[in-house]
């Protein structure tokens, strides 16, 4: 079994979230969270032995990864969905790993 693993410091709401995806030897993927986010950890079931090839790297309109994280998470700015898709990248070797970061702040008189 092959194991990605993201770790999320989601920002203003203060959660951090741990997204763990795998593979299984049927070529099946399923996605794991360890959040203090219910609104995360609400959407576990959905994310379990999917065809990776199919919906997950499609147009962003189109992918199942954020057509699910639509319908349990409240804030459209939320980078859970984002990370799980680089996450999944990483597992099956379609992106290398790398550490991504936001850092967002108010900027005074144009500087």
């Amino acid at each position: 079994m092959k194991v990605a693993k993201a770790v999320v410091e989601a920002g203003a709401c203060g959660f951090k979230v741990v997204v763990l995806a795998e593979i299984d030897e049927k070529n099946l993927l399923s996605i794991n969270f360890h959040s203090a986010c219910n609104l995360v950890t609400g959407m576990k079931e959905e994310f379990i032995n999917l065809n990776w090839k199919k919906g997950i790297f499609a147009k962003m309109l189109d992918s199942y990864i954020y057509k699910v994280c639509s319908e349990h998470l409240k804030h459209v700015d939320c980078p859970v969905p984002s990370a799980i898709l680089k996450t999944i990248q990483v597992l099956v070797d379609a992106a290398v790993e790398q550490e991504v970061s936001m850092k967002i702040t108010k900027v005074e008189d144009g500087c």
